[in-house]
């Protein structure tokens, strides 16, 4: 009878970042990639596999002699490279195009300087696996997936994304790391028990010393080498993952169960914990794709390339972004030095972006005429959506001048003051302008409005001015009404309808309150027998103003206190809006404690629709734990009518610009906006010593922004894709001199993408050559056929259902479909 074969797989997972900032982290990968040669000097059988394209680029520069050892033991087959990554990130939380510039950085990478793609992709301790994940791994060159959490009773399955891709996968059926004899039979045996559960003729077993490295131990080896004694109906050789799938036969492949599942729901307490973190990492994601999207747009409109500095600029930029999405770095998880040197990182590369789209900006202003009466104001929209609706902007304005405000046209129209972000009062010299109007802004373009010296009869001031303390109710602040929305607030100064009038439809079954959660769970969310649920206390409401009214806008302010802790709402209701606007700035100091704001929803029988990587995740049993999302949440029901007209599509949808977690407890959505955990605490017997002292998340100020649509009937992909765009607020603005150019223009368009269903999900230069990369995303699921307009140029092309699809277009407007690697 042939020997059933576990493939000893010598590995360390390396955390770069977790109870030590990243210089350790890089000091650790030094000493295990040391360690892993040694031992294979001694041990000419012994193989070593590893992850992480920062990892070899750390040691390419710091210990050069090693890094060329490497490449012989690739070359060798010895040392096999896996993951095809920059780095193992949280696999739920980043946004689609970071997964996408994982492969492209990490592959490339690996190209270059080892002459090999990896062919199974390796996240082993993420926190949960995205399920667009198969179709990014299969179009960055990977046929394989290796991962740890969840631990499924299918350890080798077929894993496919809603498009069809697919990826064989396994689900290890025991730890990454074993120290010494006793873990390393231990994991042998829970891997021999997989194999007979799944009917498979071999499996994995992975051994060696992880986290903070150390890889294959002398003992580890002499571990196995002693297994092979005491178990002689196993074959147990020194292996590679890719080994084992070789192993597989073709009928065996295809007996394998197929699931399309969303790993999620793992580690819950990381989607809600650091609130500013999370934020931070959502800015930059954002200020990335601007900053790529600029640099398109400018080379366009001038007809020029993009140069090779700017590339490696941005290439720097986004690896930052994805060394600082570090499973332990993003989740939340990671000691507070760490955290806080993880924030400096994004600071910074965000703040090299901005200093890249200025350029552009300025760049294209240079070539435009802007002579002509009064002063231009520029509006850059870097999405692939046309901007129809409102902007508030401030401008430079001697204090005694009226304004005037004229579209592109020239024709004038009417515009909003509103207060400035400046406290100064100038009566005599200087003086900043806030003004609220209507624009339209091209996609991956830029309209100029002009602003004179003038009174404007279509000018209406919306600033209000009081002496009075901030306490009390007024009656004027408790309703915010236009021709599609109402808001309301109740006598308390509970917001307590949000009606859609349009459909006749109320969103809320109750009062919007913010509830107090005693949260003594560790960093993760493990509860550990401690307390976790409501303490019976909430923010309570001590003030309704009136801050602004006028014809674009009325702006409320509600603020809510308990003890020290305070919450003021700004709710911004536009004129021509079908969603309210809640700019919140929160003053936390609960510790051990999350703060949730509460929707009572009418909804019955419901069904969540949440952003994910370049998808809309569809969820429909929601049992009071917390779900993972990114910039929205929609709440539809999903029943027939019935006697109480309760129809289907009806809803209640949030979007926000940095929170990542939301439940349904029963019919109500509750939003976690801070908890209070503490920084890298985790499980383990009599861990709390109030002696060492511990340090919080989220204490002191933070702010945030929600837009809440209520919806009479279904929302379509597009519209909450749009919606999440507003709230992060993309339109950049600038004035300009008068000045006389080679361009007299006073609008243009780089793109326009007519198909609702389609998005655009980033726009950058090809890394080789001087194409442009156009990164399209499906949303409802249906095959389509389609024509995009590149800077005036026809651009033919096909996306499957639910498809990434990545067009590399030429200067003469031709394109052709690529992978996600640009190949």
């Amino acid at each position: 009878m042939k020997k059933k074969t576990l493939y000893m797989i010598g590995n360390s997972h390396i955390d770069p970042v977790w109870f030590w900032d990243w210089d350790e982290g890089m000091q650790e990968v030094k000493a295990t990639f040391a360690s892993a040669l040694d031992r294979m000097r001694e041990f000419p059988e012994v193989k070593f596999t590893s992850t992480s394209a920062a990892f070899f680029e750390w040691i390419e520069t710091v210990a050069p002699d090693m890094f060329a050892e490497i490449r012989e033991r690739v070359k060798e087959g010895r040392w096999e490279l896996t993951g095809g990554w920059f780095i193992e990130p949280d696999c739920i939380l980043p946004c689609g195009e970071a997964f996408v510039r994982q492969g492209l950085y990490g592959q490339r990478y690996f190209q270059k300087k080892f002459g090999v793609s990896c062919r199974t992709a390796s996240n082993v301790d993420s926190f949960g696996h995205n399920s667009m994940l198969p179709q990014i791994l299969q179009k960055s060159g990977m046929q394989e997936y290796v991962f740890m959490r969840p631990r499924l009773d299918t350890p080798v399955f077929v894993w496919e994304s809603a498009d069809g891709s697919r990826v064989n996968a396994i689900s290890l059926p025991s730890e990454y790391t074993t120290w010494f004899y006793e873990p390393t039979k231990e994991a042998a045996e829970m891997a021999q028990a997989a194999m007979d559960r799944a009917l498979l003729p071999s499996m994995v077993c992975c051994y060696g010393v992880g986290n903070h490295g150390g890889g294959p131990t002398k003992e580890n080896i002499l571990a196995v080498q002693r297994l092979r004694e005491e178990k002689p109906e196993l074959s147990l050789p020194f292996g590679t993952y890719r080994e084992f799938f070789d192993s597989l036969s073709e009928e065996e492949k295809k007996r394998l169960p197929v699931r399309r599942d969303y790993f999620d729901r793992i580690n819950t307490g990381c989607y809600s914990m650091d609130g500013r973190l999370k934020r931070t990492n959502r800015r930059i994601e954002g200020r990335l794709l601007t900053a790529d999207s600029m640099l398109a747009m400018e080379h366009l409109f001038l007809g020029t390339e993009a140069e090779q500095k700017e590339k490696d600029i941005m290439r720097s930029l986004w690896k930052t972004l994805l060394f600082c999405q570090f499973h332990d770095t993003l989740g939340g998880t990671a000691i507070k030095p760490a955290r806080d040197e993880a924030v400096s990182q994004l600071s910074g590369a965000g703040a090299e972006a901005k200093k890249l789209w200025v350029l552009s900006m300025q760049h294209m202003m240079a070539q435009m005429d802007t002579e002509g009466e009064g002063f231009p104001l520029l509006l850059f929209n870097p999405t692939g959506q046309d901007h129809d609706g409102p902007v508030a902007t401030e401008l430079n304005w001697f204090c005694k001048d009226g304004l005037i405000l004229r579209d592109p046209d020239g024709r004038e129209i009417p515009y909003q003051r509103v207060h400035t972000t400046a406290k100064a009062r100038n009566y005599n010299i200087g003086g900043r302008r806030g003004i609220v109007f209507d624009a339209h802004v091209p996609a991956l373009g830029f309209a100029v409005y002009r602003t004179l010296i003038g009174e404007s009869e279509l000018c209406s001031d919306g600033r209000r001015t009081s002496e009075e303390a901030e306490s009390g109710f007024e009656p004027e602040a408790a309703v915010l009404e236009n021709g599609y929305l109402r808001v309301a607030f109740n006598e308390k100064g509970y917001l307590c309808s949000l009606y859609d009038k349009q459909s006749g439809y109320e969103a809320l079954n109750g009062p919007v309150t913010f509830p107090v959660w005693k949260d003594e769970r560790d960093t993760w969310g493990g509860d550990q027998g401690r307390e976790f649920g409501p303490t019976g206390e909430e923010l309570r409401p001590v003030s309704l103003r009136l801050v602004e009214e006028g014809s674009m806008r009325k702006v409320v302010r509600a603020v809510f206190r308990l003890g020290g802790s305070v919450l003021k709402q700004e709710y911004i209701l536009y004129h021509d809006a079908k969603q309210v606007e809640v700019v919140n700035h929160l003053f936390w100091d609960r510790e051990w404690q999350m703060l949730k704001a509460e929707f009572p929803l009418t909804v019955q029988k419901a069904v969540a629709f949440r952003e994910g990587a370049y998808e809309t995740v569809r969820t429909e049993t929601m049992d009071g734990q917390e779900y993972s999302m990114h910039r929205f949440v929609d709440i539809t029901e999903m029943g027939s009518r019935n006697a109480q007209k309760r129809s289907c599509g009806e809803g209640f949808l949030v979007a926000n610009d940095g929170k990542y977690a939301f439940s349904m407890e029963g019919s109500r959505l509750c939003i976690p906006i801070a908890r209070s955990a503490i920084y890298a605490q985790g499980n383990g017997k009599n861990w709390y010593n109030p002696l060492e002292g511990y340090e919080y998340t989220d204490m002191g100020k933070q702010e945030f922004i929600f837009l809440l649509r209520p919806h009479g009937a279904a929302l379509s992909a597009h519209e909450r894709f749009r919606l999440a765009e507003a709230a992060a607020k993309p339109l950049l603005f600038t004035t300009d001199c008068r000045h006389a150019g080679k361009r007299r223009l006073v609008r243009w368009q780089g793109i326009h993408i007519p198909e609702d269903n389609v998005e655009l999900g980033c726009v950058k230069a090809a890394e080789d050559g001087r194409e442009w990369i156009l990164r399209l995303f499906e949303t409802e699921g249906k095959r389509t056929a389609g024509t995009i307009l590149l800077n005036g140029k026809e651009l033919r092309y096909e996306i499957g259902a639910y498809e990434i699809l990545t067009l590399s277009v030429s200067e003469d407007g031709t394109c052709r479909k690529v992978n996600l690697l640009e190949q």
